[in-house]
């Protein structure tokens, strides 16, 4: 799908991969309707891009439909969703408390799911539509201490393949994009982050890399995208030679509790 004059709803755009898919999205001629928690940071991203901000907690009763009648409202359409909002923990699994759980599953499962839901009326009565859901590669192959945040990715994975099939001969397309790390605040807000000892682990890509696969996976609608070339070899690693993965990543990745 080209972006140029498509109704685009991006969520988690006040800062990171969402604020830099706003700038690349707006400079392909989209129009936007952003959402995310930060009000100031926002309106910030708002203003350059010529989005109309909705700031919010998208676990929230009604959050989804509120995205969903803006762009309606204003573009009398809506034609791509990018689900990009997510929220991390950092933590072993043996200490990952249910609430803890809970709460992520609700960011990065419940609330794309709800967008979707909300959004697929519309898209059907167009007969055209595209959900690009942000995910993770992490949601393939697990890595130690986020264990709750790959597993809500890798549900995340498991439903976009059901929608896909669901939705198969309605003009909807759906689209699974798998970034690996990247440079963004999201590493270091994430619960339990300062506790997290990583070396030799490779920097994160910029999160304006990430926003153009984004803008190529909407142009070329593939069923499952990647970022770089450092994604794509976790996964076969973790196809090819699985027990080596396990060893390699025990080496590379420590743990060290809060004083």
């Amino acid at each position: 799908m080209d972006p140029r004059g498509r109704s685009v709803i991006i969520t988690g755009a006040s800062s990171g991969i969402g604020a830099a898919a706003a700038h690349t999205f707006a400079a392909a001629g989209a129009h936007l309707i952003i959402s995310g928690r930060d009000h100031a940071r926002l309106d910030a991203v708002a203003a350059a891009t010529g989005a109309i901000a909705i700031a919010g907690d998208l676990t929230a009763p009604g959050a989804a439909e509120a995205l969903v009648d803006a762009a309606n409202r204003h573009y009398g359409r809506v034609d791509l969703i990018i689900a990009n909002a997510g929220a991390g923990l950092a933590a072993p699994a043996l200490t990952t408390d249910a609430g803890a759980l809970q709460a992520i599953l609700a960011v990065n499962l419940i609330a794309p799911l709800a967008l979707i839901q909300a959004a697929a009326p519309t898209m059907r009565r167009q007969q055209r539509g595209q959900c690009i859901l942000v995910s993770s590669v992490v949601g393939w192959r697990a890595l130690p201490w986020a264990g709750a945040y790959a597993a809500s990715k890798a549900a995340l994975d498991r439903m976009s393949e059901a929608l896909r099939v669901e939705l198969a001969g309605s003009g909807i397309a759906i689209t699974l994009v798998r970034p690996g790390t990247t440079a963004t605040p999201f590493h270091q807000r994430r619960p339990g982050a300062s506790a997290e000892r990583r070396a030799r682990i490779p920097a994160g890509v910029a999160p304006a890399v990430v926003a153009h696969a984004l803008l190529r996976a909407a142009r070329r609608e593939p069923r499952v995208a990647y970022v770089g070339w450092r994604d794509r070899l976790l996964i076969l690693a973790a196809l090819l030679a699985p027990g080596i993965t396990d060893r390699t990543l025990a080496q590379r990745i420590r743990w060290q509790p809060d004083p």
